[in-house]
């Protein structure tokens, strides 16, 4: 029994060591999370008519845990890298195998069922999961968390929109004379009193000059507006009328104007000029937007963010910005039961008593009265948790230990030998 309980001391701490040495060597690797050994007595089976009490060790025996601590935040060059602050871990799927890491070191791979589509995958080529955007009731994106998660897909094309309305804010001098002549041509300056215009576009994401001219007719408060698009197509003349005051009379936004194509078809265009005012003071533009958009692309090396609620947002060479998608977390009751995969990747222990238990899904952040599973941080890697000065020192303390079982084991083989000697 002495040689057993040595024996197996030689193997616990030998067994320590591994562990310790795996600690070390993934000291730089991204998620991971440090094991630690466990000991346990070992008590051998009482000999007969003995009483329990009497019970002799038989050695000790080795269990390995987890330490599933937060590891440091280190910032990367990668818009798509993310750090996960507290409790969770990223869902992944392959072929509906379900891991999961806190590995959060993320990249665009083909999608070969459409050229215009990526998906997010991590370092081994497993699916990022979460909740897809939808565009059909808001342009910039409508995320519904809710279901099955789904791997996450991101369409790098963002279709044309045609412009719809203008919003324009300007200052109109109120000490303007009419116009020289008469009536309004575009093509005579002497026939307004003021122009402004902008870019506008159409359905298929042609640019199209809007331009907008002001034509005070007499002494009053109210101004002709009259409008062209691309020189040619021409509306109006509508009043815009202001009160005593100086402020807009006219109720906004105004009638759309309908203009030709040159390519056939047409664009029809609702005018905003709430907040233009007419001041005794020299005519100037304060705002001017609309809200059309040409085709755009993602440039898929630096076009997205990542925000703390999981929400990927992508930037497209158009200008506009959109949500593409939203990340989910997993846990469990007892994580530290999950069981390791390498890669620092984990599965679920289905254990009914000693597993990890069922999987808790919600979005990053948590939501009221939800999980409160931890938020998300963009441009960065989860380092890994290993204390190199602990596992140093435990290392030490490994190798002492190794090193007196084997003394223990040597000494009771020279009392065999004695003893075997004596009989002789």
């Amino acid at each position: 029994m002495a040689f057993a309980a040595s024996l197996s001391g030689l193997n616990g701490a030998s067994t320590a060591i591994d562990i310790i040495g795996n600690n070390i060597s993934n000291l730089q690797t991204v998620g991971f999370k440090t094991s630690k050994a466990r000991f346990a007595d070992v008590l051998a089976a009482s000999l007969p008519g003995a009483p329990s009490a009497e019970l002799a060790s038989a050695g000790v025996s080795v269990a390995v845990t987890r330490r599933n601590e937060q590891g440091g935040v280190a910032q990367s060059d990668n818009p798509l890298d993310m750090a996960i602050s507290g409790m969770g871990f990223f869902r992944l799927n392959k072929g509906g195998e379900i891991t999961y890491s806190r590995d959060g070191r993320f990249q665009l791979a083909y999608d070969a069922s459409s050229p215009d589509t990526r998906v997010l995958v991590n370092p081994t080529g497993r699916n990022v999961t979460g909740y897809p955007a939808t565009y059909a009731t808001d342009p910039q994106g409508v995320i519904v968390t809710a279901g099955a998660p789904q791997d996450i897909s991101i369409d790098l094309v963002m279709p044309a929109s045609a412009t719809s309305q203008v919003s324009l804010g300007v200052s109109l001098d109120a000490r303007s004379a009419p116009p020289l002549t008469a009536p309004f041509d575009p093509a005579n300056p002497l026939s307004y009193n003021s122009a402004t215009g902008l870019t506008v576009y159409d359905d298929a994401g042609a640019a199209h000059d809007l331009r907008m001219y002001f034509a005070k007719p007499g002494a009053g408060n109210v101004w002709d507006l009259h409008t062209t698009l691309d020189g040619g197509s021409q509306t109006g003349p509508v009043n815009v009328g202001f009160g005593t005051d100086g402020l807009l009379a006219t109720t906004m936004p105004l009638a759309a104007q309908t203009y030709a194509l040159g390519s056939g078809g047409s664009l029809s265009v609702a005018l905003d000029f709430t907040g233009t005012v007419q001041y005794g003071q020299t005519f100037h533009v304060d705002s001017m937007t609309q809200d059309g958009w040409r085709e755009g692309t993602i440039d898929s090396s630096s076009g997205f963010s990542v925000g703390n609620d999981g929400v990927i947002v992508g930037y497209y060479t158009n200008g506009q910005s959109r949500k593409v998608a939203q990340l989910v977390l997993a846990n469990f009751i007892n994580p530290d039961a999950m069981i390791g995969l390498g890669d620092s990747q984990w599965r679920a222990n289905e254990d009914p008593v000693r597993g990890s238990g069922e999987e808790i899904l919600d979005v990053p952040g948590g939501r009221l009265g939800g999980n409160g599973l931890g938020s998300i941080q963009g441009w960065a890697t989860e380092q890994s948790n290993v204390d190199l000065n602990a596992e140093l020192v435990a290392l030490i303390e490994q190798q002492r230990n190794y090193q007196a079982s084997a003394q223990t084991f040597k000494i009771l083989d020279e009392v065999m030998q004695n003893l075997a000697n004596m009989g002789r």
